[in-house]
């Protein structure tokens, strides 16, 4: 007759080798926030695991009769490994008033647009192959004068990752 306590121990044993074959050889990631989709390894190292407001980022005229006015946002989203990848789901911007001097230069919200791009037509129609980044071109009917500065937050939500967030300081005309 087998002791009760080591064929308790044996299956113990039996539980944790195989939870650690099925976590991979670092452990558990992090738990799966509601509504995130698991991906699993190695192909989680490929998703965005950051966002970056490219320098690109500028106010524009859109239109050929200088009309239409806005704001041409270039974003790289970035894997694991610090390389441009491609971002599935909804980029979200927010444009404030810049405060100087202050330890938060988020003064009053000027602007709010969001852009969905969870869909891959959608996706291609943004992706700019030659920076590697996203384009989106904001319009804002705002007279926007030359050298203000201001402040764009960006914020990318998706089924398969964590939330990413950046913010950059810009001089319109620039």
């Amino acid at each position: 007759m087998v002791d009760a306590g080591l064929e308790l121990a044996g299956v113990a044993a039996a539980l944790a080798v195989a939870s650690l074959a099925a976590c991979g050889p670092e452990g558990p990631g992090p738990a799966p926030r509601p509504g995130q989709q698991p991906v699993p390894p190695p192909i989680d190292l490929l998703l965005p695991g950051s966002i970056r407001i490219h320098p690109f980022t500028g106010t524009r005229t859109f239109d050929v009769k200088g009309g239409v006015k806005g704001i041409d946002v270039r974003i790289q989203a970035l894997d694991a490994y610090g390389d441009a990848t491609k971002a599935f789901g909804e980029f979200r911007f927010e444009l404030y008033e810049f405060l100087p001097n202050s330890r938060d230069p988020k003064g009053k919200r000027l602007g709010l647009w969001r852009n969905d791009v969870l869909e891959p037509k959608v996706n291609l129609l943004h992706w700019d192959s030659i920076t590697r980044t996203y384009s989106f071109k904001l319009q804002w009917y705002e007279p926007v004068p030359v050298g203000q500065r201001f402040v764009l937050a960006a914020v990318f939500s998706s089924p398969f990752t964590e939330r990413l967030f950046d913010e950059r300081v810009f001089v319109s005309g620039q």
